[in-house]
């Protein structure tokens, strides 16, 4: 049992020893690339890369000129006044839109009913 422990425990050793010399030429070459990418950044960018590297980007679509928000539709304004209008109700404590207004964190169910109380005092619903 001591033996099979102890050749267990010497794995990780055997598998962080030093590789042998000889290395086949595959290998050699993904160690040389490997220790190209080990360089930094600004030791293996120059001019020609970058350039190759934006001439192989593809070619941006010209801006239409609107603003971020402005391709969405906004709403008629007899819509925008009927939704205002709908949240501007102060709604029943009991239903289901009893709490609109009033914050029950991360409560809910069972747990928000004390904050119906505080909807009401607060004048929240009615």
């Amino acid at each position: 049992m001591r033996l099979f422990l102890l050749c267990v425990l010497a794995l990780p050793l055997q598998a962080n020893a030093a590789p042998s010399a000889v290395t086949p030429p595959a290998l050699a070459a993904a160690n040389a690339e490997e220790k190209a990418t080990r360089l930094p950044l600004r030791a293996r960018l120059d001019k020609d890369v970058i350039r190759a590297a934006l001439k192989d980007l593809p070619a941006e679509p010209a801006p239409d000129g609107r603003r971020f928000g402005a391709a969405t539709p906004s709403p008629t304004p007899g819509k925008q006044f009927a939704t205002d209008f709908a949240n501007a109700r102060l709604p029943d404590c009991l239903h289901a839109d009893g709490l609109k207004h009033q914050p029950t964190f991360f409560l809910g169910g069972v747990l928000a009913l004390p904050f119906i109380a505080v909807a009401k005092l607060r004048g929240v619903c009615h």
